[in-house]
């Protein structure tokens, strides 16, 4: 699997099937690229970012757990 598609199943499991456009939003808005496009080393920001992104509207211990497993992709 890609970065994208990781990342992508990795929000999906608490964002359901918001998931793929969330990420294509944080990735252009905060990485200024496209998702199909990731890298290894885009990974802690995506990560920090997808906290900050999910923190109010999925609480912390969900976007604690976004954050954990975006960087366990390392």
């Amino acid at each position: 699997m890609t970065l994208e598609q990781d990342c992508v199943t990795i929000l999906a499991k608490q964002m359901g099937p918001a998931a793929k456009i969330f990420l294509d939003r944080q990735c252009r808005n905060y990485l200024k690229k496209d998702s199909s496009k990731l890298e290894k080393n885009d990974l802690p920001m995506l990560a920090r970012c997808c906290f900050i992104g999910t923190q109010t509207t999925l609480g912390i211990v969900a976007a604690e757990t976004i954050k954990k497993d975006i960087n366990e992709l390392k």
